[in-house]
């Protein structure tokens, strides 16, 4: 039976040996490139601390760079393990196993350590427990690196916003090229697999890890990409992002698969254009040659970049219905008040007729009309909608909800979902003080009653439609709390969901929503619901009375016809999921990947 150890080669006596502790292992992960593999273990040379050990796995070898292991001297252990032909993930998991340090920190070859690299994840790691340190990397391209591949690598430092403290890192910031995590937690996650960094943070995050940027940890990456390997990568990814989420369906709020709309309404237009058309990426990235070095040429390389992802995207889907359901995410209708005959339309009061009208349209246009809960449960289950959905919600709770529109949605069978102010049911329109719904009716308990044994779904809006960024903790949670607690009792059914007053929002009063238990709940931020949209955040997009078809037609059609009033009053204040970008899938193809 052949040595276990077959493969590893020892420059210094094993740890099994040697009492002493290992503390920190660093594990350089190499593609057999010598000149860039010098570079990194020079570096890791002249570090103000020393790792107790540093492990080269090697997945692709040269005769330099045997050659070169063999004459390096270094100030540390260091092993090499020959994985030749070995996925990037196998080859770092069996580097994991090799080692007893308490923790490792992982580098690719192509990342050259600043002297403080290792000292600040030690430090980061000391101060645990339970921590996955993302260490810092900044690109380093060619003086002859061209404009597309500039702008590139420019975003793929995936930590810029970390950096500049615009949000807290998660998940979805997790990559392989200068991390740090306890080796236990690691093994427990699973170990690496083969696919995007944000799934090997999602497993570190349900083992307990938190995740802390650590902005001194830096590392230099060379990236010598031109256009044709970032558009490669970039395509690669997109079909990686495919077959992940068929793995692993919890990942699709984590991946860029699941932000189609993350760009403006015409380059939404134009990139369904293109890729209908089959333009190649080439021509594209071609055409910002034209625009030069200024804003415009970042912005179309942005445009560029996404655009190959999304081809790789389409390449690797399994149907058309797939791809319908990832690219036309559902839009969430919001209403006010519906109009007698004779009663003027306003931004917040739609006349019955006009509403019939668009109802007619859905139904004519083939729009799956999707009721609030049952969208939610799909996104429970990370399941995609049909493509083309609409969901139906009106705010408020007004008497002719079940006079006006409830006939007509009777009519074509629509479901519905009404936020009802618990302590107004019964009363009238009393928070506003002027305008078209001050003193407006309201439904009685027995009006709502009946809507919900004809199908009619209800959630709350509060017990007094006050603004929640404006009031106390307390008072806050008392309202959220205290208006599900009051519609339950007296319907006798479970309450779901939850829409903010006056669309007003922020991070707390986002926690204290999810935290009472809703399964979702409703701002007025303008847009569609695409995966990567909290559940507790979702958009909506206003259907004003005095609006016109066209207007409404395009709103459905493309989600986004502009940010709601309330949204901006908010300040855009919505607290957004895990954070997407054109390269954070490159765990797909590893960064420095022949």
């Amino acid at each position: 039976m052949g040595s276990p150890l077959r493969g590893y080669r020892f420059f210094f006596t094993p740890y099994w040996r040697n009492n002493t502790l290992i503390e920190l292992c660093v594990v350089v992960l190499s593609y057999g490139k010598a000149e860039l593999l010098r570079a990194c273990l020079e570096a890791l040379r002249h570090q103000t601390v020393q790792a107790s050990e540093v492990i080269v796995v090697v997945c692709g070898a040269s005769d330099a760079t045997r050659a070169m292991l063999d004459s390096f001297v270094s100030r540390f252990r260091l092993r090499v393990i020959w994985q030749i032909g070995s996925s990037p993930g196998a080859a770092r998991n069996r580097a994991v196993e090799a080692t007893a340090a308490h923790y490792c920190l992982f580098l690719d070859d192509d990342v050259i350590a600043d002297s403080r690299l290792v000292a600040e994840h030690l430090r980061v790691q000391r101060q645990g427990p339970g921590v996955a340190g993302l260490g810092q990397l900044i690109a380093r391209l060619p003086p002859s690196a061209d404009g597309f591949a500039r702008y590139v690598a420019q975003e793929w430092d995936h930590h810029t916003r970390l950096q500049e403290g615009a949000q807290a890192p998660s998940c979805a910031d997790c990559s392989s090229a200068n991390l740090s995590v306890p080796r236990l937690a690691l093994l427990k996650a699973g170990g690496f697999v083969d696919s995007s960094g944000a799934e090997l943070g999602y497993r570190l995050e349900r083992q307990g890890l938190s995740f802390v940027h650590i902005p001194e940890a830096i590392g230099h990456r060379d990236y010598r990409k031109g256009f044709r390997e970032v558009a490669t990568d970039a395509e690669r990814a997109g079909a990686a992002s495919v077959e992940l989420y068929a793995q692993q369906p919890h990942m699709l709020p984590y991946l860029q698969l699941g932000a189609f709309y993350d760009m403006s309404r015409k380059a939404i237009l134009l990139r369904r254009l293109l890729l209908t058309l089959g333009v190649p990426g080439r021509a594209l990235a071609m055409a910002g040659l034209l625009l030069g070095k200024g804003s415009w040429a970042g912005a179309w390389y942005r445009f560029v970049h996404s655009y190959c992802y999304w081809r790789g995207v389409r390449r690797a889907v399994p149907d058309r219905d797939t791809w319908q359901r990832l690219t036309r995410s559902p839009v969430i209708l919001m209403y006010h008040a519906f109009g007698k005959p004779g009663e003027p339309s306003s931004r917040y009061v739609i006349p019955g007729r006009r509403f019939a009208r668009q109802m007619a349209w859905l139904k004519w246009r083939g729009y799956h009309v999707l009721g609030l809960e049952e969208f939610l449960r799909d996104r429970c289950e990370y399941r995609l909608p049909p493509a083309r959905s609409v969901i139906l919600t009106f705010d408020d709770g007004y008497a002719d909800n079940r006079a006006v529109a409830y006939p007509i949605l009777r009519r074509y069978g629509f479901p519905a979902t009404i936020f009802l102010v618990s302590g107004g049911v019964g009363d009238v329109n009393r928070w506003d003080s002027d305008g078209e719904l001050a003193g407006r009716p309201l439904l009685s308990w027995s009006d709502v009653r009946a809507l919900l044994h004809g199908g009619v779904r209800f959630g709350a809006h509060t017990q007094s439609h006050v603004a929640l960024t404006a009031v106390s903790p307390d008072r806050m949670k008392d309202e959220v709390e205290g208006s599900r607690a009051e519609l339950e009792r007296a319907l006798g059914v479970p309450i779901f969901t939850f829409a903010y007053p006056h669309g007003e929002l922020d991070a707390a009063v986002q926690a204290a929503v999810e935290d009472a238990g809703f399964l979702g709940a409703c701002s007025c931020h303008t847009g569609v619901n695409d995966p990567i949209v909290p559940s507790h955040a979702l958009r909506r997009v206003e259907v004003r009375g005095a609006g016109s078809f066209i207007r409404f037609a395009l709103a459905l059609w493309l989600g986004i016809p502009g940010q709601s009033q309330f949204y901006r009053r908010n300040g855009g204040q919505a607290q957004a999921g895990p954070r997407v970008r054109g390269a954070l899938d490159k765990e797909a193809t590893d960064g420095n990947q022949p």
